[in-house]
């Protein structure tokens, strides 16, 4: 790994890199449109979310300073120097996300994340929960924050004025969000490309209302002064934690940018950062801070307040679609994450869509059309930011301080740093995010339960297939016949041959799979030419050609086929047996037949897990079944033999 500081990632050595490679700008426009949504849609809440109560008399000289140091130095702190030059660099063959930095922990003689010491694994899963959660939530919160500045171009009067202004506001954004839901079948590059130029627009246009506002009061730039964050704390430690909450607001969307680097690469990513997306930002927040410090009653919406009325529409349409951005960013991510999880064994199979060459620009259905449901449910429940700002962030606190630790560990592990070094980074980083956990820990009451609630089942559904799937390896290989004992009883026992190739599927490396002994037991014969084809889920992204087949002639026109496909590839089986042909292999593809088992898992068995856990469990494997779309296989070459295994 090179050094972290390395001027690499630096604004001049990005505007370098994009003088040097023409790609580099086009690709950071794509990026734009994808990655930086989330954080990017923050100044429409965030700031506001610094008060404990958004009146005029709640706004003080100290809170806002306090305010503008707490944002500018978590910016420059957790995204400038922790993400873009550490975090991201923890990257697996250009991948990441928390479950591929999970997928680097493990050592050679691990050589897999379910030998990893459990609270490793458990630590991992739980940031994947947490990161699901945010992305659950950041949609709603991004689109109602938007859609609200209609409040202050139209203000309500009476009470049911409020009542139908507030129907209307939750209506128009559970379309938004459908439509948004509607349109991921078409691609992150085709999404990144449409909403590249409007991030631009967007980033701009922020930075240059903030830079007017800051204009007419300049002497809010004195808030960069750390200073004030400290005599915040001192004059009120409640305020102060509010203050905190509402900062881990300001960079909701930093795990965004670790989870999409697959898509777009790290060079691209702190290009768009330095160069446009960071200064626009805090050009905004001083903007705000300065509005607050001229009208306190601007409070209400700070945001909206810094755009005179002639252009209170554009910016509300303008604001809208940046947050159709934000909800975009965190939509990829979860199909980047579950992709990776259903590869690594850590969540059930589910039918993947590439919707493009790249394979990492996916698209899964069932992701989507679970997200889609649960975000209409939120804003029904929730109805508007000001109440989902107190369930937001907890997540976010959360799944930053698991990165931290587990990109101590790989480094420890695997990247030459010293436990020294290790205890130095921690302290520093690690302590930032614990100390924003807490600060939204008093969010809990409000809101921030929901937010548990979300992480603490999908955590538990998570470990529930862990623990089974790992009962249900265990049974397969207790039940495994060796191939030895098989070709020995073909020899005395010789059954008829038939035309052509059956392969048999399996994920086990060693020993008959069931679907063949299945197989001779109900039809008394075999294929010409048999296959027990292996297909494993190697701990890296992908795998290079060379090294995806292992083919072995253990008896007479019998072999064994060891796949081995990385947790971004597609298990294309088909594809794999050609690659198969280059050790010995030959195969007709008209005349090969494909097995696969599907096993039917009842809860009547005598496994150490509770009754429900058991249901929950068989529920999920029955989603997971083989699928042939999930091996490509063509559906009029498959054949499925089913079983019956209680647990």
């Amino acid at each position: 790994m090179s050094n972290p500081s390395s001027s690499e990632s630096s604004p001049s050595a990005a505007h370098s890199l994009a003088t040097k490679n023409p790609l580099l700008a086009a690709v950071a426009l794509a990026a734009l449109g994808v990655v930086f949504g989330d954080i990017g849609t923050s100044p429409l809440y965030a700031f506001r979310a610094g008060f404990i109560e958004p009146t005029a008399a709640a706004v003080s000289h100290d809170v806002v300073f306090g305010l503008i140091s707490t944002f500018f130095w978590t910016l420059i702190i957790v995204i400038g120097i922790k993400y873009t030059l550490f975090i991201l660099r923890a990257d697996n063959r250009g991948e990441g996300g928390i479950f591929a930095l999970l997928s680097l922990l493990p050592t050679v003689s691990e050589a897999s994340v379910f030998k990893l010491p459990k609270y490793l694994l458990v630590l991992g899963v739980v940031g994947a929960a947490l990161l699901y959660a945010d992305g659950l939530i950041t949609p709603a919160i991004s689109v109602l924050s938007a859609v609200e500045g209609l409040e202050r171009w139209a203000p309500a009067v009476t009470q049911s004025e409020q009542e139908f202004q507030a129907n209307v506001i939750t209506a128009l954004a559970i379309v938004i969000l459908i439509g948004l839901f509607m349109i991921q079948r078409m691609g992150s590059s085709f999404i990144g490309r449409m909403f590249g130029p409007i991030m631009v627009i967007w980033f701009t246009t922020i930075g240059v209302v903030g830079l007017i506002s800051l204009l007419q009061t300049p002497e809010v730039l004195e808030a960069l002064n750390p200073i004030f964050i400290v005599k915040l704390f001192s004059v009120s430690p409640v305020v102060g934690l509010t203050v905190l909450g509402a900062a881990m607001l300001c960079v909701s969307g930093g795990e965004a940018l670790y989870a999409d680097m697959g898509h777009f690469g790290r060079k691209p990513i702190a290009f768009c950062w330095y160069g446009l997306v960071m200064p626009g930002l805090l050009l905004n927040y001083l903007g705000q801070g300065a509005v607050l410090i001229r009208d306190p009653t601007a409070i209400s919406n700070p945001f909206f307040a810094l755009v005179p009325e002639w252009g209170l529409v554009p910016m509300v349409l303008l604001a809208t679609a940046a947050a159709i951005v934000a909800s975009q960013s965190i939509i990829t991510g979860m199909f980047a994450l579950t992709h990776a999880g259903i590869l690594m064994g850590l969540l059930p199979r589910l039918r993947v869509v590439h919707t493009s060459d790249h394979s990492s620009q996916i698209y899964i259905p069932a992701v989507n059309l679970l997200a889609a449901i649960a975000i209409v449910l939120i804003v029904l429940n929730f109805r508007n930011s000001d109440n989902l700002e107190h369930a937001y962030g907890l997540a976010v606190a959360g799944d930053m301080a698991i990165t931290t630790l587990l990109f101590a560990v790989v480094m420890v592990r695997h990247r030459g740093w010293g436990l020294t070094r290790s205890i130095i980074f921690c302290s520093i980083f690690l302590s930032i995010d614990l100390l924003f956990f807490g600060a939204n820990i008093l969010k809990v009451p409000s809101g921030g339960w929901f937010t548990l609630l979300m992480a603490a089942g999908l955590t538990f559904i998570m470990l529930t297939w862990i623990r089974g799937r790992k009962i249900m390896t265990e049974r397969y290989s207790k039940q495994t016949l060796d191939y030895t004992h098989l070709l020995n009883n073909l020899k005395t026992h010789p059954v008829p041959r038939v035309s052509g190739t059956g392969v048999f599927l399996t994920p086990q490396a060693s020993g008959v799979p069931p679907t063949l002994l299945h197989h001779l037991k109900h039809n008394k014969a075999l294929h010409e030419q048999v296959v027990v084809m292996s297909v494993q889920a190697a701990p890296v992204p992908r795998v290079d050609p060379e090294d995806q087949v292992t083919v072995k002639l253990i008896g007479p026109d019998f072999w064994t086929v060891t796949a081995r496909h990385g947790f971004l590839q597609t298990a294309d089986v088909p594809r794999l047996l050609r690659v198969a042909a280059d050790h010995g292999l030959e195969t007709s593809e008209g005349t090969t037949s494909y097995y696969l088992g599907r096993t039917i898992i009842t809860p009547r068995g005598r496994a150490k897990m509770p009754g429900f856990q058991k249901r929950i469990f068989c529920a999920l494997a029955q989603m997971s079944s083989n699928n042939p779309l999930y091996f490509s296989i063509p559906p009029g070459r498959m054949v499925e033999l089913g079983m019956q295994v209680d647990v």
